[in-house]
């Protein structure tokens, strides 16, 4: 017997269906909402999606678990791109300590508990190194890939420290990348784009490794840019929010998706200007919490869309966007995420509003009322219980 879910009479269903790639432009704007929405889930994918009225009168609708979700916003989960994670405690600068290995396992699951409290679904991790390239980025990756995907999808990712703008031995990197492959302990590699050189040999590893690649871009040269990408063709860019009208016309004619900190930009009183230039070139951008153990404590993706909207100028549907399929396809998962669409994975929140233009407007309210991760309800703070009328 399959295993049948139905999500019925949501208020506004934002499915976010469309084109199976990153959404920039117009398409940026368009959650494709249904009014009076619901969900077929069979075996953890879902299986239709549409008006309540027609979903209801479906005979494989009918023998469904019934989840009624009248007056609420049903959208997909929030995917976080860009948490980093250290092992070292960097209280004290000049002599960070090396946790313990239990005890950094057991603040990353207290940690992705805490994201999936509050609607993120999946989150990429970035080994960050310490004190330029260290052997502890795969001792980190280890214990990510000990915890596995539960509670939240995880996309492991290696940042390749540089020190002093030199890069590590080439023997090293190429050491670690097997060690990564070896073991699946990550599928992303960081590169750090002011480092890279269009004939690297460090490519040639990446490329031999099939590893993807994100670049890390914190502002100068717009061509300097153009040649980085080129070079790498990063699945990602992460970027800061002043970057000049050059560098957003670079960005904008790539097919990478540029990566923005929302939270990074009201603590450092950023402008933040540059985000909307981006989309209205037709960019593709995505949010991350921008989380870091050691300066940037927030994790809430909820918090992050209201960032955005109010401090960095996007719309409601544009900030969406960005930290749902968007952000999705940034880690090479779009295929299975950050969108409402049948045959993909049902992972899935139920906020607790009554129009998702309220989202950036309530400050300080988890708005989160259910979670659905692969068609199972892992999360549920609503009245609704089995078994009820």
């Amino acid at each position: 017997m399959p295993q049948l879910l139905l999500l019925r009479g949501a208020k506004q269903l934002l499915t976010l269906r469309g084109a199976p790639n990153v959404r920039r432009g117009a398409q940026s704007e368009d959650l494709a909402v249904i009014q009076d929405g619901s969900i077929l889930i069979r075996n953890g994918r879902i299986a239709s999606v549409g008006s309540t009225r027609r979903l209801e009168n479906m005979q494989e609708a009918r023998d469904a678990i019934d989840v009624p979700v009248h007056g609420c916003v049903v959208m997909p989960g929030f995917v976080d791109p860009g948490m980093q994670l250290s092992l070292f405690d960097s209280k004290d600068a000049l002599r960070p300590r090396r946790k313990r290995l239990q005890s950094f396992y057991e603040e990353s699951v207290a940690l992705m508990r805490g994201c999936l409290q509050h609607g993120t679904l999946t989150a990429g991790i970035r080994a960050r190194p310490v004190n330029g390239f260290t052997g502890s980025d795969v001792a980190l990756l280890r214990q990510m890939a000990r915890i596995g995907n539960n509670p939240v999808n995880v996309v492991r990712a290696w940042r390749i420290g540089w020190q002093g703008g030199e890069c590590p031995p080439l023997e090293a990197i190429n050491n670690t990348l097997t060690t990564l492959r070896k073991h699946r302990l990550a599928t992303m590699v960081e590169l750090g784009a002011h480092n890279l050189r269009s004939d690297s040999a460090l490519l040639c590893m990446l490329n031999n490794a099939q590893m993807e690649v994100s670049l890390n871009w914190r502002g100068s040269d717009h061509d300097q840019l153009a040649r980085a990408l080129q070079a790498a063709s990063p699945a990602c860019v992460f970027c800061d929010s002043n970057l000049s009208s050059a560098e957003c016309q670079v960005l904008a004619k790539s097919r990478s998706t540029a990566i923005f900190t929302a939270h990074r930009d009201l603590l450092e009183d950023a402008p933040g200007g540059s985000l909307r230039d981006l989309a209205d070139a037709g960019g593709a951008l995505a949010l991350t919490s921008g989380y870091d153990a050691e300066s940037e404590n927030n994790f809430n993706m909820q918090w992050v869309v209201a960032l955005a909207v109010m401090r960095l100028r996007l719309s409601v549907e544009q900030a969406i966007v960005a930290s749902t399929i968007n952000a999705a396809y940034a880690m090479r998962c779009g295929s299975e995420l950050g969108s409402l669409e049948v045959n993909k994975r049902a992972e899935i929140l139920v906020l607790n509003l009554d129009d998702y233009r309220e989202l950036p407007r309530r400050l300080g309210t988890n708005h989160v009322g259910m979670v659905i991760r692969d068609g199972n309800i892992v999360l549920n703070r609503s009245r609704w219980r089995v078994g009820a009328a």
